[in-house]
């Protein structure tokens, strides 16, 4: 008996057991049964503040406890349509509680301040979005494709006469008509990027200085490109850039925390997802749409 009695199956048997007899006691000391509704201080003096505002006076008395009738009210009906498994399926409540759990994580993350030893290490590594990057000074020619039999084919007669040429040519007035400039000074990649495309800007930082290349694809069409001059950018100091680099921190680490949240909740389920048997393609969607 006593060898029995110092198996740890019994002590967890005898255990559950107790539980499963006095947890009914203990739980109505423990957190509300389910029926019972508390509005708080603070959501009482949100109604308040929403009164004041509205009416643009304080709240009587009478009107204090009809504010904390509608807050009980609120409450009994939202739980009875939770219920009544209301909130299944309605797009709005689910986006909605699904954004209040992203933000309650951000508000997590944004608990403990970097240190500056921190906001470095992110520096060096981003100096791009602080005034790092290179800077290009280039020149531009045009080919609308509407206006050239064979655009490929022309292109490459000028690229082989401007070069010949060494600058000695008026590449502008070649040019067909763009309503961006043919020269740029001092041109961040992002700001080539707007006005000619992630590709283009990316074809673009790969060029040596001082020859014309291409043709180079735009959104627009093809270009002859010369990069004059590459302008290495200086990298910034911390204290020059603290605040910019502490909202961007910020901003990275939320995004950090709700994707490492996301893939703890993630593993959590099995997950079965069933396709549509067709999708329409671009053109059909296009035409839905309207």
């Amino acid at each position: 008996m006593t060898a029995l009695l110092r198996e740890p199956l019994v002590h967890f048997i005898a255990l559950g057991s107790a539980l499963f007899v006095f947890w009914p006691l203990v739980a109505t000391h423990v957190a509300p049964p389910p029926n019972h509704i508390v509005i708080s201080q603070g959501q009482m003096q949100r109604a308040v503040e929403v009164f004041i505002s509205t009416h643009v006076r304080p709240p009587t008395d009478a009107e204090l406890q009809s504010l904390a009738e509608q807050e009980v009210r609120a409450e009994v009906e939202y739980r009875e349509g939770v219920a009544l498994g209301l909130d299944r399926d309605d797009e709005i409540i689910r986006r909605r509680i699904a954004q209040k759990l992203r933000f309650m994580i951000e508000d997590v993350a944004e608990q403990t301040n970097p240190t500056d030893a921190e906001l470095q290490q992110f520096l060096d590594a981003h100096r791009d979005l602080f005034g790092a990057e290179p800077r290009f000074a280039f020149s531009q020619m045009y080919f609308n494709s509407a206006q050239h039999a064979d655009v490929a084919q022309d292109a490459k007669y000028l690229l082989a006469k401007l070069n010949q040429a060494d600058g000695r040519l008026d590449y502008a007035a070649d040019s067909d008509p763009l309503p961006v400039p043919n020269d740029f000074e001092s041109a961040r990649p992002d700001e080539i990027s707007s006005m000619f495309g992630a590709d283009f800007a990316s074809a673009l930082a790969r060029l040596p200085p001082g020859r014309w290349a291409g043709p180079i694809h735009s959104g627009y069409g093809e270009h002859l490109v010369l990069v004059r001059k590459r302008i290495e950018g200086a990298p910034p100091r911390l204290a020059q850039v603290r605040d910019a680099v502490l909202r961007e921190y910020q901003s990275a680490r939320r995004v950090a925390a709700n994707e490492a949240a996301y893939r703890q909740m993630r593993a959590r389920y099995s997950v079965q997802v069933n396709m549509p048997s067709q999708v329409p393609t671009a053109a059909v969607a296009g035409e839905v749409a309207e």
